[in-house]
């Protein structure tokens, strides 16, 4: 791909991410219809590993550690790694991904299937996990 191609996409990654910032900045997804519903939560009634993440990004985006935390424990600790391997692509472009290696799809698959039945177990201190 031509480094003409790939500006182009960056720039419309760019402006499709900020105009999403802006939407969860200004309106809170708690109070409206017009957000996605979890269709897995819609259709079993079980919280998947994402449910909450609307409203934690909502509230990360004001500010509010706790509240994200509480909807959605998971989400802060994958934007952090998000968030690190993508400054380590652009300052170390040649050096390896953080998820190169063939333990870290078993290892993050393995932390979110056991977050996703954790969150439904509704024994105290498992009910703090569900959004």
């Amino acid at each position: 791909m031509g480094i003409f191609k790939r500006k182009i996409i960056g720039i419309a990654l760019g402006v499709l991410l900020g105009l999403a910032a802006l939407l969860y900045f200004s309106i809170n997804p708690t109070n409206q219809v017009f957000y996605p519903k979890c269709p897995i939560y819609m259709g079993l009634g079980i919280h998947c590993s994402g449910c909450g993440s609307q409203r934690a990004i909502h509230d990360l985006m004001h500010f509010r550690i706790g509240e994200a935390f509480s909807h959605n424990l998971l989400l802060i600790p994958a934007l952090i790694l998000i968030g690190i391997e993508f400054v380590m692509r652009i300052a170390y472009p040649k050096k390896r991904s953080l998820f190169y290696y063939p333990k870290t799809p078993i290892i993050i698959a393995i932390v979110i299937v056991l977050f996703t039945i954790l969150r439904n177990i509704d024994l105290y201190p498992f009910t703090l996990l569900a959004p």
